[in-house]
């Protein structure tokens, strides 16, 4: 293993207490349960129903091209988000690489992001799940007027429960829902390529001209929403079995996985609504337009039955989500950042269970604040509003997270070379290829912030205003931190 030579000056040498295994999570994840907990995390069903249509609407047959692009982006991001887990074995995953290539500011300054970021996007989308199943209960099954916040809460106290218990456990129950959402789209894009739509399986999508086609900058954009999740299989890395082979292979198979069933369900809805279909998905009401289309293929029950599976993937997604940040709770606990009671395992399950009741917590006070906010009422109409705002905000913090983790990747690898027949491409061009990528889609995302958002362009820029914000104060305190207890600076991203 190469040694780290962080180039970052650092106080004096404290010992350090690098705490017993028994203290630490555990786990014995293997390379499937990690893509569940991933791949879930991506919400596929809830990209197919809720955001796929929009794209369509205002991309047309230019979202293939731009979901493969995407992928092609985010695999060559991969190559070098894989093979830091060789090199460095600190759990953390963006918080730890980004410490080892650019030091302990910048590195807590990006966990602080990081945070910030995934809390915007699992906080605000219990309002999703609570307006989801109110819809389901009173529209579908007619049953008692509960207000959406009632569901949330419950839905929430349900994640608190999972991701209290051994990770395993949760594991399974994202496989479960994972495999049901997965099945509908698969069956989906099985009859529309066999019955060939209206008119025959477009070739369009494949040829040059879609990428010509206007809104394909907007369709990369958006196309980046739906991959954001895959970069959480570092965050297991204590969790898994073998994680130097296990996490790696996670991190291309959720990739790989994640963009040949967005392209292949993209082709596949294009060919389910035939040209005309196409042409008039912009004035389609696009939360009604995949269910409709797949109904006439796979019978009139249909809608119903993608309903219940969005709550399910919803579930799965803020299940995961809870996970993730539950653990990068447990390790600023664990460097002394955060009080040292996040850095706690559970002593039978072995799971950040502190760091998990606190995300609990507040993900209970923020669905009554934001229930409050809106007045309380029971469809969640205005509420669903700030769900859509604060998740394109959060978009995009993720985004500029992986810009940062590249520009760490690319510095950490310049200070530690290498011996590998593949280190030239893994250690250097594909990390800068993606990060050319990764930076045109960070830019489009500022260019269209009112279409990302929705708050106006004004109200939308200031909102992203948040990021920078956040990260200078992460590494102000980082700063403060060297000063004032130097023993808890020089554990930051446990270097």
């Amino acid at each position: 293993m190469a040694a780290q030579r962080n180039s970052e000056a650092a106080p004096p040498t404290v010992e350090v207490d690098d705490d017993a295994p028994a203290q630490g999570l555990k786990g014995r994840l293997g390379v499937g349960s990690i893509v569940f907990s991933v791949v879930a995390f991506a919400a596929p069903l809830l990209v197919v129903v809720g955001l796929m249509p929009s794209v369509i609407g205002f991309a047309g047959y230019a979202i293939v091209p731009a979901y493969a692009m995407i992928m092609l982006i985010v695999l060559l991001f991969a190559f070098g988000y894989a093979t830091m887990t060789r090199y460095v074995s600190r759990p953390g995953a963006f918080y730890a690489y980004i410490t080892a290539g650019l030091g302990r500011r910048v590195g807590l300054g990006g966990a602080f992001v990081a945070l910030f970021g995934y809390l915007l996007l699992a906080l605000p989308t219990w309002i999703a799940f609570g307006v989801y199943v109110w819809q389901l209960v009173t529209g579908t099954f007619h049953g008692p007027d509960i207000p959406w916040y009632v569901w949330a809460l419950v839905g929430a106290a349900l994640t608190g429960i999972f991701s209290y218990r051994h990770i395993e456990f949760s594991a399974k129950v994202l496989g479960v829902a994972l495999g049901l959402e997965v099945l509908l789209v698969i069956a989906f894009d099985t009859v529309a390529f066999i019955d060939g739509g209206p008119g025959g399986i477009p070739v369009r999508p494949l040829t040059a001209g879609a990428v010509t086609d206007g809104g394909f900058g907007l369709a990369l954009l958006f196309g980046m929403l739906c991959f954001i999740g895959f970069e959480s299989a570092a965050i297991y890395r204590e969790e898994a079995k073998d994680p130097e082979k296990t996490v790696p292979r996670a991190t291309y198979l959720s990739v790989i996985l994640i963009g040949a069933f967005y392209v292949i369900a993209a082709w596949a809805f294009l060919t389910a609504l035939g040209p005309d279909g196409v042409a008039g998905a912009a004035k389609a009401d696009p939360a009604s337009l995949f269910g409709e289309t797949a109904a006439r293929y796979l019978g009139t029950v249909l809608p119903d039955v993608i309903r219940v599976l969005v709550i399910t993937s919803t579930f799965a997604c803020l299940l995961a989500q809870h996970n993730t940040i539950s653990r990068y709770g447990f390790s600023l606990g664990k460097d002394g950042v955060f009080p040292s009671r996040f850095g706690a395992a559970h002593p039978r399950h072995h799971s950040p269970h502190i760091a998990s009741v606190v995300v609990t917590v507040l993900t209970l006070v923020t669905v009554v604040a934001l229930a409050a906010v809106t007045g309380f009422e029971n469809d969640g109409t205005n509420a669903f509003t700030i769900y859509i705002r604060t998740n394109g905000l959060g978009a995009i913090i993720v985004i500029f997270l992986m810009c940062l983790v590249s520009i760490a990747i690319i510095a950490y690898f310049a200070k530690n070379r290498v011996d590998t027949p593949a280190r030239v491409w893994k250690t250097v061009v594909a990390p800068i290829l993606g990060l050319i990528g990764l930076l045109s889609i960070l830019v489009l995302s500022v260019v269209h912030v009112d279409a990302l958002i929705g708050a106006g362009e004004t109200a939308s820029l200031l909102m992203t205003l948040l990021l920078p914000v956040v990260l200078i104060a992460g590494i102000a305190y980082a700063s403060h931190l060297a000063r004032a207890k130097p023993d808890v600076f020089i554990r930051i991203g446990r270097q």
